[in-house]
């Protein structure tokens, strides 16, 4: 329940909010009479409805509704970005792509020592969340099952880390031909010890960080088609775009005769970064501070 008490005392210029936070966001804005930023880290019905719930159906309602009610929205894909403007004046709405901590994801780092006497595929995120547990069914059940009946377990290890418990039904700890991690320290180390990383989840929308820090380390990756929406165009030569287990076994093959299949090119990457804008160009721009940017449409 909201404590408009407790919010009523809450100063604040500008108030950044996402579609969860907006109820009380709004009253924020309200009564300092400061602007409201709407970050959209995704579409939420979308996920919704991918997940297979009914709420997306006024969930879809209630957030196009409120995309007319602030004064300014960021999205970090250009996917969400060409949604949200046909709602809405492209003049409030703001393309702020991703951007990562280049002291943690980078290709120079050190790399963790999986062996080298296998490929060393690697999976990894938030491992409670719906769309990451349908991954680990898929790697489990569908991907390895396949590796077996190929013969090709003796030349893969499949390794997992992540936050999050996932499902104790999954038994990732007792599965001989998982390699559970658990919680790390430095995602960076290990993503730069892997061949390569698998991204297979399945929800629409917004952009996988997981993509990107892989590549940022270097590393290929190999995702369904819904983990590559919301990439920059810049980087999508550098991912393997594969809908079902067959074709994820296909790249597998392809690093298992030719490891260096495809040299990310860390030039482009660091000119991603280099162009990325952040929260403090919009801010600006909505106190004026600064004259409005203009979109850049990527392509």
């Amino acid at each position: 329940m909201l404590d408009k008490s407790f919010i009523s005392k809450i100063k604040a210029d500008v108030v950044i909010c996402d579609t969860i936070t907006y109820h009380i966001a709004k009253y924020v804005s309200r009564k300092n009479g400061s602007p409201l930023i709407l970050v959209k880290h995704d579409i939420v019905w979308r996920k919704l409805k991918a997940d297979g719930s009914i709420t997306y159906i006024p969930m879809k309602v209630y957030e196009k509704s409120i995309l007319r009610k602030v004064d300014a929205i960021t999205t970090i894909s250009m996917e969400d970005y060409q949604y949200v403007v046909q709602y809405v004046d492209k003049n409030i709405v703001y393309y702020v792509p991703p951007g990562l901590d280049p002291k943690v994801f980078n290709p120079e780092g050190v790399s963790y020592d999986f062996g080298g006497d296998k490929l060393n595929l690697l999976f990894y995120g938030s491992l409670d969340r719906p769309m990451n547990i349908e991954a680990l069914k898929f790697i489990k059940h569908r991907l390895i099952p396949l590796l077996q009946k190929k013969d090709l377990l003796g030349k893969v290890r499949v390794n997992i880390f992540g936050s999050g418990t996932p499902p104790k039904y999954l038994r990732l700890n007792q599965d001989k031909n998982i390699n559970y991690l658990g919680v790390v320290k430095d995602p960076g180390e290990y993503i730069r010890g892997a061949d390569l990383v698998i991204v297979p989840v399945k929800n629409p929308g917004g952009t996988k960080i997981r993509v990107l820090e892989a590549l940022f380390c270097g590393k290929p990756v190999v995702v369904t088609p819904e983990a590559a929406q919301g990439l920059p165009d810049e980087l999508k030569k550098y991912v393997y775009v594969e809908r079902d287990a067959d074709g994820f076994l296909d790249v597998i093959k392809q690093f298992l005769e030719n490891p260096r299949v495809e040299e990310i090119n860390t030039g482009v990457l660091h000119d991603y970064l280099r162009k990325n804008r952040t929260m403090h160009d919009v801010i600006d721009s909505v106190l004026g501070i600064k004259k409005p940017f203009k979109i850049e449409k990527e392509g």
